[in-house]
């Protein structure tokens, strides 16, 4: 059974995991001796990952902060190999379909992915597999996470005395929903604004004179936002939030011109009831002893770094 989980380690890492000990390993973890070409590796694909995820380039990153967050994955790589462990030892899996899934949800098709792995350094008959067991390890993480989550138990007063602290940071703001119709002049906002007065269809007059071609499609319809806690509210968000419903408001200038606006539906704010909060707030509890857990994985596993051969690799 040990040798089969040092292969299921040895395939979501990527790398043998009986590499030899030497002067290029920076993590041993029993029998398992990762190189730092491999964290390295992991690295390259995990950072752009991230970085497609945030939306940024890695590119236009300053090197030096690249570096510094090559250093740090040292550890993080180093923690995710004593949970996929525990995945293991707990015999968790994840399917092909949902990685596949996950890759699905990142790059429209494989040549976005081949652009984005272009320049890891990593050969290019390796890096879809490398990319895939960097998601598969995520996934995998994820899962047991979850797994022990659902084990840790939170007194059902720890919960009642956390509702009774945090029940108004919980509360739904105060929400108006709204419809408009904007337009270039104030003219033509206070045309329209009489049309409506005599009695004329929100609606269609939002179709048809509405610059806002978005909202116009929906009658002039703009959903429902909070009101914000600021000084510095638009003029156009004053309105929302000081105008009774069904009342019509107009013409308010705004960047995008001038708008005629009606609230359809207004939304106090409330407190949730501790029925309605309590698996929310037992999630969060139990989230705050998560770290606890796993540390003890960690100190139990026996697992060490070598964090001044790692940072040799640029020497």
């Amino acid at each position: 059974m040990a040798f089969r989980r040092a292969l299921l380690l040895a395939a979501v890492l990527g790398g043998p995991a009986w590499a030899a000990g030497g002067s290029d390993v920076v993590i041993e973890l029993g029998d398992t001796a990762v190189t730092r070409a491999q964290v390295d590796q992991s690295f390259q694909i995990a950072a752009r990952l991230l970085a497609l995820r945030q939306g940024v380039s890695l590119a236009d990153q300053d090197s030096s902060v690249i570096e510094k967050l090559r250093i740090q994955y040292l550890d993080k790589y180093a923690t995710e190999l004593v949970l996929l462990q525990e995945a293991a030892r707990r015999q968790l899996d994840v399917s092909d379909e949902q990685v596949d899934a996950s890759l699905g949800e990142l790059f429209a098709d494989e040549a976005a992915e081949t652009a984005m792995l272009a320049d890891t350094g990593i050969a290019a008959t390796a890096r879809r597999e490398q990319l895939r067991g960097v998601v598969r390890n995520e996934k995998l993480v994820e899962l047991l996470t979850e797994h022990m989550l659902q084990e840790i138990r939170i007194p059902p007063g720890d919960v009642i005395t956390m509702h009774h602290d945090v029940k108004y940071a919980l509360a739904t703001p105060e929400e108006a929903c709204v419809r408009h119709i904007q337009t270039e002049t104030v003219e033509a906002a206070a045309e329209i604004l009489a049309r409506l007065k005599k009695g004329e269809d929100f609606a269609a007059l939002a179709s048809a004179r509405s610059s806002d071609e978005a909202s116009a499609a929906r009658g002039g319809d703009l959903g429902c936002f909070e009101r914000k806690a600021s000084a510095t509210n638009t003029a156009f968000e004053k309105a929302v939030f000081t105008a009774r419903e069904g009342e019509l408001v107009g013409p308010v200038e705004s960047q995008f011109g001038y708008h005629v606006l009606v609230v359809y539906e207004r939304r106090e704010p409330r407190e949730p009831t501790l029925n309605e909060a309590y698996a929310q707030i037992e999630r969060e509890l139990a989230m705050e002893q998560l770290p606890q857990r796993i540390k003890a994985l960690l100190d139990n596993s026996g697992i060490r770094t070598y964090p001044e051969k790692f940072s040799a690799a640029t020497e």
